[in-house]
């Protein structure tokens, strides 16, 4: 007989325990929060790009120069935001005429510089999102994360 209660006891034990393991399982799996108190993260968002291509602009080969070289250039924006990418297109004279006018101020042997290419992906950034701020009064501010240039030929 108390064999029979210890077994019974037991068994009312594992269900006891093992619903308790499956809640907190199932609760942590739809959006719970963890032993820690904070909450389970989802899945991250795809990121998504806009790009402004094929731009050319004459620039001088030095400063003080006359512009006798030419520069091709393509700038992807990263997202996550799909609203930010319509906006873009949207806007995307707007945000060209203002790069353009910022490559006209480059040079030929200041594009050699690397660290001259990150500040022009820097400053490409800042005029896309300040468009779409300015424009489109866009929230929440900055949706373009990046700047990612990927053609840049300069040519005589």
């Amino acid at each position: 007989m108390n064999r029979k209660k210890i077994l019974i006891f037991g068994g009312i034990a594992l269900v006891v325990v093992g619903g308790g393991v499956g809640g907190a399982v199932a609760y942590l799996h739809h959006g719970g929060k963890t032993a820690a108190g904070k909450p389970v993260a989802g899945p991250p968002k795809p990121i998504l790009f806009a790009e402004l291509d094929n731009v050319v602009v004459s620039i001088p080969a030095d400063t003080g120069d006359p512009a006798t070289s030419y520069v091709q250039f393509s700038i992807q924006f990263a997202t996550t935001d799909p609203d930010a990418v319509t906006q873009f297109s949207a806007l995307q004279p707007i945000i060209k005429a203002d790069i353009i006018n910022l490559m006209m101020g480059e040079t030929q042997k200041a594009l050699q510089d690397p660290a001259a290419r990150t500040t022009l992906a820097k400053n490409c950034l800042g005029i896309s999102n300040g468009v779409l701020a300015s424009n489109a009064d866009f929230t929440p501010a900055n949706p373009f994360s990046a700047a990612y240039i990927t053609n840049l030929v300069v040519q005589d």
